[in-house]
């Protein structure tokens, strides 16, 4: 069966066509070959938001039986309000339960990875690990195991070392809201408000080279071809598909690859 339809639309299209019609008919063939436009088309859908959703669940409970194999209430609270502002309360309700089970199974964590590396784009993958550190996050005390657990997940997902720290760098950004202000000796200060005072937090800007994963000594050029490619990997576009909350993420990702960016400019004296 293998060549046989791309044989037969050689035959019938040259016949009705001639030569022209012969090459095209042997095109459409080969695509009922391997199993028709159909399968083509349902692969350019397949990673929908139900699958995204299972996906998250499972992996989260690997991150959470990381740290001594048990979930804090805190990371519990975390999945709730997560479920309940993507979902209605009864499917939220399911997706918690459904979660809890998947606590108590055997996880076959390469597999669920494979799944995702063949599955989803990058735009998405790098949307799976941005809640994996906010679950991880969530309990106040991220610790060595966790981090593991989730850098474990990425390189098996197909995700490169510099995207992983590129997402680490946003989230443990994201996680406080700064004003910035700069010296032009290559460092920013941050100055976080409320509570009736202030707190001071200094970091190099490498961090936002980390953000789009390029080196500190890159050319200019290379820098704005940088911030091209993260500006594409995380626009929102690329995962609206996956539901409001994840597309709202994703915005916030957007965001700081930009200001990263201005950043950097700033530093540089570029225009």
């Amino acid at each position: 069966m293998g060549c046989l339809f791309s044989f037969l639309g050689f035959l019938i299209g040259g016949f009705f066509l001639g030569w022209p019609g012969a090459i095209g008919g042997a095109l459409l063939g080969s695509l009922i070959d391997n199993g028709g436009i159909r399968k083509v088309k349902k692969q350019q859908h397949y990673y929908q938001a139900n699958m995204f959703l299972e996906h998250e669940l499972v992996l989260a409970a690997y991150v959470a039986r990381a740290d001594n194999n048990r979930l804090l209430q805190s990371e519990l609270n975390y999945m709730k309000q997560f479920l309940l502002k993507n979902l209605d309360e009864t499917r939220a309700q399911a997706a918690l339960l459904r979660f809890r089970d998947i606590l108590d199974e055997n996880i076959d964590i390469a597999a669920v990875c494979q799944d995702i590396r063949n599955h989803a784009t990058m735009s998405e993958k790098l949307m799976i690990l941005n809640f994996l550190f906010g679950f991880g996050y969530s309990d106040s005390n991220f610790n060595n195991q966790e981090l593991q657990a989730i850098q474990q997940i990425s390189d098996l997902c197909g995700v490169s070392r510099t995207s992983f720290e590129a997402v680490r760098s946003m989230y443990e950004r994201q996680r406080y809201q700064y004003d910035y202000q700069y010296d032009y000796g290559g460092n920013s200060q941050e100055n976080q408000y409320g509570g009736g005072g202030s707190t001071r937090v200094t970091y190099n800007i490498e961090d936002d080279y980390k953000i789009l994963e390029v080196s500190p000594d890159a050319t200019d050029e290379e820098v704005k071809k940088a911030y091209r490619e993260a500006a594409k990997k995380h626009h929102p576009d690329k995962v609206g598909h996956l539901g409001e909350d994840v597309r709202k993420a994703a915005e916030e990702k957007f965001a700081q690859v930009n200001n990263a960016y201005e950043r950097i400019k700033k530093a540089r004296g570029m225009k």
